[in-house]
């Protein structure tokens, strides 16, 4: 009797590990919406920079490295060109937020309000764009001047952790950044979002 086709067949590359920027870190040091000069720890969310990056779109979760983590993007080649740049160590991250708000003004996630969210603004001055070619797939840009960058986050505790409560994670992270944007300046001279008072419900710092 013949010997039947075997069903199996090899897949190449199957066994290849993912690039190094799609491995999204767990989480980032920011500065605290209780106090501009105290530093915490929160965590970061996976499932909006991945579903991007299936819609084909990469800039959010190199928007993630350049601006939030503050870190130039571990694709292939980029440190050994950029990582000796001048001007790709002015790279800047959620701890250089210069502006907290509390509650946004519209359902986010689970929350119907809004308003356990904080956005915490940043003026990030130049971050990596995909625009491939020989040598890197990303390169440095300059963020445009009337641009700033806002990244949320949803608080554990919104109204501080109940006594006897530890933080959930071993990094005592105190929230997780749900997710991050550019957006314009409310006018040419301003570091503030635009319509940044209908916006968001109040300014922390």
């Amino acid at each position: 009797m013949d010997k039947l086709a075997h069903p199996f067949r090899v897949i190449h590359g199957g066994g290849q590990v993912p690039a190094r920027w799609l491995d999204i870190p767990s989480a980032v040091i920011g500065r605290s919406p209780y106090r501009r000069d105290e530093n915490v720890v929160y965590r970061i969310a996976q499932h909006d920079a991945r579903k991007a990056l299936e819609l084909g779109r990469k800039q959010p979760l190199l928007d993630l490295w350049s601006v939030v983590l503050g870190e130039i993007p571990p694709v292939n080649n980029a440190l050994a060109k950029w990582g000796k740049v001048a001007e790709a160590q002015k790279l800047s991250s959620l701890s250089s937020a210069h502006a907290c708000f509390r509650g946004i003004k519209r359902p986010a996630g689970d929350d119907g309000t809004g308003f356990d969210f904080y956005a915490f603004v940043s003026k990030p001055a130049i971050f990596f764009v995909y625009d491939p070619d020989m040598g890197c797939v990303i390169k440095l840009a300059h963020v445009p001047d009337d641009l700033v960058h806002v990244t949320y986050v949803r608080l554990d505790y919104p109204s501080g952790r109940p006594a006897g409560k530890h933080s959930k994670v071993a990094n005592g992270a105190i929230g997780i950044v749900t997710h991050w944007e550019f957006v314009e300046t409310h006018n040419d001279a301003s570091t503030l979002p635009i319509d940044f008072a209908e916006r968001y419900r109040r300014r922390v710092w």
